[in-house]
Order: C-alpha cells, then structure tokens, then sequence
C-alpha cells in the first residue's frame, strides 16, 4: 500500500507540473473574476471547452493564481477519494466467505482494471473520481439517515457536472421522496448561488450560456464520430451510418441515414435505462440486502458514462462499482463454487475484461492498435457485455453459499 501511495504521489506532482483539463477550469475561473463569458472562446487550450457550472468557477478563483500547486492539491485529494469509493463499494459485500488473502485480491484485481481510467484521471487532472466519490458517499449518508448533508453532497455533484443527475430517480425508486426533494432545492439554491457575488443578471446569462452548451439536443452531441468519444452516441450511430472519424477506416456495418442512426441510438439508450429496474427489483423498497444494492447501484454508475454524450475514457472510472462487485462474485465462485459452468464465467470475464485493463495502452499495444480500438469502439462494446454478466452475476447465489458455509460451520448436535 505504501508503494501505491508512493506511486501515485509521484504521478500527481509529475501531471500537476505539465497541467491538464483543470487548467481549463481555472482559465474559467479567471474569466469569472474578470466578469466574462466563461463559456466562450478564447480557451487556454482551444479543443477544451468549459462545461461545468458557474459555481464550480467560482469556488475556484482563490486558487486561480496557484494552478500548478492547486492541481497536485487536487490530484491528492482525488487519490484519497479513490480509497474512500473501494472502502464505500466494500463496506455492501460480505466480506465472511473470503479470508484476509482474498480481500487483498479483491482490491488489487479490482484496482488492476480500473488502473487505466485512474491514470487517465491523473494525467488529464479531471473531476470524475470527485463526482464517483460523492455519488457513493451522499448515498451512503442518505441510507445513515444524514439526509440533509448527503443531500448537499449530491446536489453540489449535480451543480459541478449533470452526471450524478442519475442519481434522482433511484430515491424515488427507493421511496426516499424527502430526500430528492431536498437534493432538488439544493440544487436550485447552488445554480443561484453565485449570484450573490456576480450579479442575478449576469449569472442569468451565465446559466443560459452552460445549457447551450451541454444540451444534449445540439447537433454536435447526437453523432460523435471523434476516437476520444465513448458513450452511446460515440458508439452506435458510427455503425449505423457513415462517419468520418480520426482513422480513415469505414466502420458502418449498414448506411442508414443519420436520422434513423439518431433514433436507433436513443432507443438503445432508453432500454438501457428501463433495464434498471431489474436491477433494482420491486419498486418502493426501502430496505434491500446490500449485496442487491451495491449490484444496482453498480448498473446505474456503468449506465452513466453511456447515456450522457461527450464521455471520453476518464469518465469510465464510473465502472470501479460493478468492477467491484464482479470480482467479489467471481472470488466467491473460485472459493466454493468452482465448476466447469463457474469456470467459463470466469475465465470469459477476465478475457473480456481485458480492454479494460492497462494492457490496452498505446505504450502496451503501440499507438495503431490503440486508435483502431478506440475507431472500432471495443471499450463500449465490452461495457454492454458487461451487462450481460452483472445481469447474470445473481447475490442470490452469494447469499446462498453464504448461508451454506454458516451451516456448515455449525456443528451438528446429536
């Protein structure tokens, strides 16, 4: 663990001093000071938008002036948050059938497959591991009964970025209507907020300037043919219709007007969401077995970085839940379950788990493999199996091999 902390330490200090997405965040907090549109060009790095909320720029304009030190701030602070979301994913499993060896495995084979999205989030200094982090920790002080503070904690991800938006309809699933009303007027007060230090007019314009950006109706976020781009709408229109991408490769498996490609992809992204609740079960539950919880709770995050346009790989950190939660299944298998069925699952997980793991990087596989993987877009491809197995990955057989070792481990009066 202290080589890991080691390691990571020395990447932040070694990505804070070359800068990266946050320089672009505290650029906008800059504009901010200066009382300009922080939404319109000129950017300190011209192929990097703003996107995120006012209020987000201007909780970071006492650091404006610091950006390296505040970068590597920020970089430590992410790694932090990254212990705290396994400790958040860990604290749902049953962690009795697995001895202190498999616990270890359990984070190293976790961590090895989220490396990549980690090292990702590192060099380009990006605010996903934050917004992970609060999505699990508010659900966490919610399920404690600390409504109002992880409310506030929730409501403030929502305002930085619209990602944990997701969020919203698991509390009424989950039957928690006090809550998502807290979280929505909290939401409205920190979209407001800045307007005390800004003016109500300009932090008007400034609202109406963050929409027209991020609308996922514009034009630029219904097809994205770029390699960078991930989500569903990254993924199935350039197998639908044709697409000019960085690799002047075909990819359409059919010619459908972009229209049809369009609605196709919108339909896919709709029954994905519908898909949820098979996850989540009966509706108006408020007490389900954690293990179930976590499972759920797993989909909605991997669903997140799919249906929002504009995802590139960081935001597939949101995979670590269901990461987690698969290898537990799959250690749980391997320790009392390990036949020729548990051994097929297993083995074509991890081989299909691979596109997710380090060896996928252009220092591994060069930089022609690693564009034609990202062309072909295998990342979203796996994601979507990866459904497949969460779906089939039941905590009732968990549970009862759980039950079956505390059974066993009694012994019979006679």
């Amino acid at each position: 663990m202290i080589t890991l902390a080691f390691a990571y330490i020395l990447l932040s200090i070694i990505a804070a001093s070359k800068g990266g997405d946050f320089d672009v965040f505290l650029e906008a907090a800059t504009k901010l000071n200066n009382h300009q549109n922080i939404y319109a060009p000129p950017f300190i790095k011209p192929d990097l938008q703003y996107y995120y909320s006012p209020l987000f720029a201007l909780l970071l304009i006492p650091f404006s002036n610091i950006g390296p030190a505040f970068e590597l701030f920020w970089l430590l602070l992410s790694g932090y948050l990254l212990f705290r979301i396994y400790k958040c994913i860990s604290a749902y499993l049953d962690l009795r059938v697995v001895n202190n060896g498999d616990n270890l495995l359990l984070f190293f084979i976790s961590l090895f497959f989220m490396l990549r999205f980690i090292l990702y989030n590192i060099t380009m200094i990006q605010v996903t591991i934050f917004l992970l982090w609060a999505i699990l920790e508010s659900i966490e002080l919610i399920q404690k009964n600390k409504y109002v503070i992880g409310s506030l904690l929730l409501a403030f991800a929502i305002n930085i970025k619209l990602m944990p938006i997701v969020i919203l309809p698991y509390l009424i699933y989950r039957k928690k209507f006090n809550t998502f009303l807290l979280v929505l007027s909290f939401s409205l007060i920190y979209l407001y907020l800045p307007a005390i230090f800004i003016g109500y007019d300009f932090n008007n314009f400034l609202l109406h300037e963050w929409w027209a950006v991020i609308n996922p109706s514009n034009k630029e976020h219904l097809i994205e043919a770029g390699t960078k781009a991930q989500s569903l709408v990254g993924m199935i229109p350039v197998f639908l219709t044709e697409t000019t991408g960085q690799l002047n490769i075909s990819r359409n498996i059919i010619s459908l007007n972009p229209e049809k490609a369009i609605l196709i992809t919108n339909v896919i992204r709709a029954t994905l969401v519908i898909l949820t609740v098979f996850f989540l079960k009966s509706p108006f539950i408020k007490n389900i077995d954690r293990l179930s919880e976590i499972r759920a709770i797993g989909y909605i995050c991997l669903l997140t970085p799919m249906i929002f346009p504009h995802q590139q790989i960081y935001a597939f950190i949101f995979l670590y839940p269901i990461c987690v939660y698969l290898t537990y299944y799959c250690i749980v298998l391997w320790r009392y379950d390990w036949n020729a069925k548990s051994k097929m699952y297993v083995f074509s997980l991890l081989t299909l788990s691979t596109i997710l793991s380090p060896i996928i990087g252009s220092d591994v596989i060069g930089r022609r493999a690693y564009d034609l993987v990202h062309h072909f877009r295998l990342l979203g491809i796996v994601v979507l199996l990866l459904i497949i197995y969460a779906a089939i990955s039941s905590p009732q057989k968990v549970k009862q091999i759980i039950t079956n070792q505390s059974l066993q481990a009694v012994p019979n009066e006679e």
